[in-house]
């Protein structure tokens, strides 16, 4: 019976373990005493941090051919995009703007960058290209209009917006026309994202239990139907990221205390934490292991 168990054990850990063995964990982290863009080898106990600067590098996004990363810094006054190699080399900034700016995410093609422009009053979505040239406005809104992205085929961006009263998650053409809900409830629908195919939609839905706002994962096809939820909304479970495999989903959640990095299958089951630190850690997206350079 001992030997029986022990093999069941051990069938349990290789289960669990099977997640990081094809995908390295792209996210940022205060665990260096500021906020710094770090990643997260299968191989290795402690992440790799690309980025050692005195400011905030915040909101990393991986580009589609895996080898550049865009993220926002505010170590030249206001918040602005940046660039650099998946390595941390060749920084390179994009953006100098006056207003603060959010929620970089590359185009399908890696040939443009979505982001959020902060009015303080509202936000508004945009895109350039990605040398930071001709940046264009796709929504004009007096609400907040949020974390943009591109669809696989690169025809639809999702987004949220709580411009009907609470934030609902929203569809638009890639030039900002046809503009359309998805959802319509009386909790907060946030972080959307695609699945590799385009067929479904992961987002968190936020809710207040015992007067404290928790959050679940949910998936939906991309036009809203069979909406469900894949983790219960017992600690803030928020924003996932799709492996390119569309098998697992990586999110943050508090369960441990603190915001960690899991992974879980797409259907919910089998979560595993990624992170084990007393600071945050957020924010995460997958990376093909063959396009990383250590």
């Amino acid at each position: 019976m001992r030997i029986k168990n022990l093999f069941i054990l051990v069938l349990l850990l290789i289960c669990l373990n099977s997640f990081s063995q094809d995908y390295a964990i792209l996210f940022y982290s205060n665990r260096t005493g500021n906020q710094e863009i770090f990643i997260q080898y299968p191989d290795q106990n402690d992440p790799v941090n690309l980025t050692n600067n005195p400011a905030k590098d915040v909101c990393p996004a991986i580009s589609p051919n895996g080898e550049e990363i865009t993220f926002l810094s505010n170590r030249n006054g206001y918040q602005n995009i940046y660039t650099m190699n998946i390595d941390g080399s060749n920084v390179q900034k994009l953006t100098s703007d006056s207003v603060t700016i959010h929620h970089p995410a590359w185009s399908s093609d890696g040939l443009k960058i979505l982001y959020v422009k902060d009015y303080k009053e509202k936000t508004e979505i945009w895109v350039m290209n990605i040398d930071g040239k001709e940046q264009t406005q796709l929504t004009n809104n007096n609400a907040r209009d949020e974390r943009p992205i591109i669809s696989p085929d690169g025809s639809k961006i999702l987004f949220m917006s709580n411009r009907d009263g609470n934030y609902e998650i929203y569809t638009m053409n890639s030039d900002g026309s046809g503009q359309s809900r998805l959802t319509n409830t009386e909790y907060f629908e946030i972080f959307p994202v695609w699945s590799p195919d385009g067929k479904r939609i992961a987002y968190a839905k936020k809710i207040i239990i015992d007067n404290v706002m928790q959050g679940g994962i949910w998936i939906m096809n991309s036009n809203g139907s069979d909406n469900h939820k894949v983790s219960e909304p017992l600690t803030k479970d928020e924003n996932p990221f799709w492996s390119p495999d569309g098998k697992y989903i990586a999110y943050q959640n508090t369960r441990d205390g603190n915001f960690e990095i899991y992974i879980m299958n797409a259907n919910g089951s089998n979560p595993k934490r990624i992170t084990n630190h007393p600071a945050f850690d957020g924010w995460a997206s997958f990376i093909p292991i063959n396009a990383n350079v250590k």
